[in-house]
């Protein structure tokens, strides 16, 4: 009996058990590449990185807002992976071409506008900034800001994860997809990748692991046995994930281990994408959604708000850092929303026209 009801969650991992959690059904996830509590993670996380830039105030430090951006990068290399490999069974092969052209009027518009906005500030209003800043430009345009930080930070160092997520478009399509046929090779080799990095030990090989830990997700989550393997490890209440969550922020207190970190995030993926019942009435508040679907704006614009309002409010105090928390989101969001009409929206529908010109078919 035991054997016959694992037998069906592997042919219909949708099944038996997970009803009772309202289960994504196996059948649902192939269905679609929306992943509907995905905006919402991203809202919650920007907020997160926003504590994590103003240690003025004590209480944010116990929130290791930082993390989030392990949570983007698990989420990053799971979509990229997910829409490869739907495209590659659906067209037969996967475009190179048309995929870096529209992860790069996706990305760089808005990071050049960012820069442009950064160097304007600093020239008029934070003379104290404009000669790290004019320093580092050429690792900032030559999309290597994460090297930019050798000699200590600088007002946009945040912006090292663009060039972490520009590389894994570059190197992930012709490893993982063009040289490598077979489903259980690319597995392995991206698995080997991610441990040789965890071994490497770096911040930046750290954060290449977390988005490997999405890419295998990926493709644990695109076959029946992965699926029913995932879906048994996320068939928990809700205050299993919140408890990682809470054990990783205690962990984090005294020793810094990003594999961890990578691993929780990843699991808190998952039990996102098949368990979207338990967090969706959360996640799927509007103002978070929102947040979320601005999140890359408002997360490259976001330090030189909190920049201008420590100079505004100080920066020693508690009281500064809540005055400029508040500060920091009423002026992002709409410069955030500005930018995405402006510069990001338009970006993207020319990737997609020159695409179609290209004579490629357009994948989300």
């Amino acid at each position: 009996m035991i054997r016959a009801i694992f037998w069906a969650q592997e042919q219909h991992p949708g099944t038996h058990l997970s009803k009772a959690f309202n289960e994504l059904r196996y059948e649902e996830y192939l269905a679609s590449s929306h992943r509907p509590t995905f905006d919402g993670m991203r809202g919650i996380g920007f907020l997160l990185v926003i504590t994590a830039h103003i240690p003025s105030v004590p209480l944010f430090s116990y929130l290791q807002g930082w993390t989030a951006v392990w949570v983007f990068f698990v989420i990053s290399g799971y979509l990229v992976t997910m829409l490869l490999m739907r495209e590659e069974q659906s067209q037969g092969r996967v475009a190179f071409g048309p995929f870096l052209v529209k992860r790069f009027f996706r990305i760089v518009p808005s990071y050049w506008m960012a820069i442009l906005v950064y160097w304007l500030a600093c020239f008029a209003l934070l003379p104290d900034d404009y000669e790290s800043f004019t320093e580092r430009l050429p690792y900032f345009l030559s999309f290597n800001p994460e090297y930019a930080n050798a000699n200590g930070y600088s007002i946009f160092t945040h912006s090292w994860t663009v060039g972490v997520e520009l590389k894994f478009y570059l190197l992930l399509p012709p490893v993982v997809f063009l040289m490598i046929k077979n489903a259980n090779g690319r597995f392995a080799v991206t698995a080997v990748m991610a441990a040789v990095l965890t071994v490497i030990g770096s911040f930046n090989a750290q954060s290449y692991c977390a988005i490997l830990c999405g890419v295998m997700l990926a493709f644990a989550l695109e076959r029946p046995r992965g699926y029913a393997a995932i879906a048994m490890l996320t068939r928990v209440p809700v205050v299993v994930p919140l408890a990682f969550v809470i054990a990783v922020f205690v962990m984090l207190r005294y020793t810094e281990q990003l594999t961890v970190v990578a691993v929780v995030a990843t699991y808190l993926v998952a039990y996102c994408i098949l368990q979207p019942a338990a967090v969706l009435r959360v996640l799927a508040w509007q103002p978070l959604v929102y947040l979320g679907q601005r999140s890359y704006g408002a997360y490259l614009l976001h330090f030189l708000a909190i920049r201008i309002g420590y100079l505004i409010f100080g920066n020693d105090t508690a009281i500064g850092g809540l005055l400029t928390a508040c500060f920091c989101l009423a002026v992002t969001v709409p410069a955030a929303e500005l930018m995405y009409r402006a510069i990001e929206k338009p970006g993207v529908d020319f990737g997609r026209r020159l695409i179609s010109r290209m004579g490629s078919p357009v994948v989300r």
